[in-house]
């Protein structure tokens, strides 16, 4: 079976078994049990790898595991076990696979050499984030009429489990690309029955319907990429520094998010003041290590280059208005619900436009109603749906807001206006 893992872990397991053949390994690994109870003995901490799956056996995390246990059974004070995630960086896994990852194995489950590249690459980007501990006194309790074997691999799966659960609410679930999800919204049998309900009721091929529906879908879908993530960090940093004196933040109420994000899929309703909102706010969300949602973008922010951009960051785009298209109503409200299926966190904002006056607009329902719809729909056991507040000393739109409200219309979104927004760089908005 070994032949058929990723090359590192197949090198590892040869070598591991030539030197039982040699009777080495198991002398030295002996001294290293002796090292974790005398260790803990004085009331020290140390560090054990539980290995890269609960999946793929690990003689020495079980061997380790099982030493801890022993030794909680005889000290008189509790041994907390911390599972703790190490990350180079945010990137999300990808569901298919390179050439890269069948040789080297996946980004998160990989081999030395892989570690040592990313190490090198990424190590300005590297966090780390504590999970949940495990008192052994009390999982020595509640597992009493367990067998020692069993005891060991469910322990074992259970930190790495707590450790899953922290990285995913990093960097999110394990996402398929573009294509993929646009594959899953066409393949969806709800979806399927409309457009041959539709066809026949209108009077219209078949195929015309299905392609009009991809075409929909190819105008809306979001092209997640990662290095344009990258990209955008750097740059705010760079310009919250250059036009804000500092950023308030609410740390508790990201913490909610945090938790929230570990049991379901999670739908951010912020409040839209500026077009600084979703920059401002998915960098807020970068930086305290939570993942970034697909955000929910007005059609009229398509124009080139940063519709191609906003797209590559997350960005999925809407009509202003869906009225008199049941195609592309159907196929937006299916493809919100494969999202929500696929557990990735949304963003929208409920107000549909900017507050051009500082005040709460009118909400527009349509978007949470289609969430709803996917919820009561089973897409999804559960989601949790987070108001945000957004505010600022001054907007950087402050000038046209007020044109606007003395009557001027409003300017259309392009690169020519992306260009006189450079003018904002000379001030500071607070």
């Amino acid at each position: 079976m070994s032949f058929w893992q990723p090359l590192p872990q197949m090198l590892k397991f040869l070598w591991s078994s030539f030197l039982r053949r040699l009777g080495k390994e198991q002398k030295a690994w002996m001294g290293k049990l002796a090292y974790i109870e005398r260790t803990i003995n004085q009331k020290k901490s140390i560090v054990i790898h539980l290995g890269e799956s609960e999946f793929i056996e690990n003689r020495s995390a079980e061997s380790a595991i099982v030493s801890l246990l022993n030794i909680q059974k005889k000290v008189d004070f509790p041994i907390f076990v911390v599972p703790v995630l190490v990350s180079y960086g945010r990137r999300r896994e990808q569901e298919d696979e390179s050439i890269i990852n069948i040789l080297f194995g996946q980004t998160e489950h990989t081999g030395a050499l892989r570690r040592l590249i990313t190490f090198i690459r990424y190590s300005g980007n590297a966090f780390v984030i504590p999970a949940e501990p495990v008192k052994l006194s009390e999982y020595l309790n509640t597992t009493k009429s367990v067998s020692k074997e069993a005891m060991v691999h469910e322990l074992r799966g259970e930190l790495i489990d707590r450790i899953e659960k922290e990285k995913n609410t990093v960097v999110g679930p394990a996402l398929k690309s573009r294509e993929e999800l646009i594959g899953m919204v066409m393949s969806d049998e709800p979806l399927k029955k409309f457009i041959a309900d539709y066809a026949e009721k209108e009077n219209k091929k078949k195929t015309a319907v299905v392609k009009d529906a991809r075409r929909y879908l190819y105008e809306i879908a979001a092209d997640y990429n990662e290095t344009f993530i990258g990209f955008w960090i750097k740059v705010l940093s760079w310009l919250w520094n250059d036009i804000y004196d500092g950023l308030s933040i609410d740390k508790e109420g990201l913490t909610r998010i945090r938790n929230i994000s570990k049991k379901m899929p999670f739908v951010i309703v912020p409040c839209h003041r500026s077009h600084i909102d979703y920059l401002l706010f998915s960098y807020v969300l970068y930086k305290n290590n939570i993942q970034l949602p697909f955000i929910a973008a007005g059609s009229n922010m398509t124009f080139f280059p940063m519709g191609y951009i906003f797209r590559k960051s997350g960005a999925f785009f809407l009509r202003r208005s869906f009225k008199g298209n049941k195609i592309y109503s159907e196929v937006f409200t299916k493809y919100l619900a494969i999202l929500l299926k696929e557990g990735l966190p949304l963003e929208f904002f409920i107000e549909g436009g900017r507050s051009r006056t500082g005040k709460m607009v009118m909400p527009k329902y349509g978007l949470l109603s289609m969430i709803i719809q996917a919820y009561q729909e089973k897409y999804c056991e559960n989601f949790a749906a987070i108001p945000v507040y957004i505010g600022y000393d001054r907007v950087i739109e402050e000038k046209s807001y007020l044109k606007e409200l003395g009557g001027a219309s409003k300017s259309p979104e392009n690169a020519a206006e992306i260009i006189k927004t450079s003018k904002i760089l000379t001030k500071r908005y607070g």
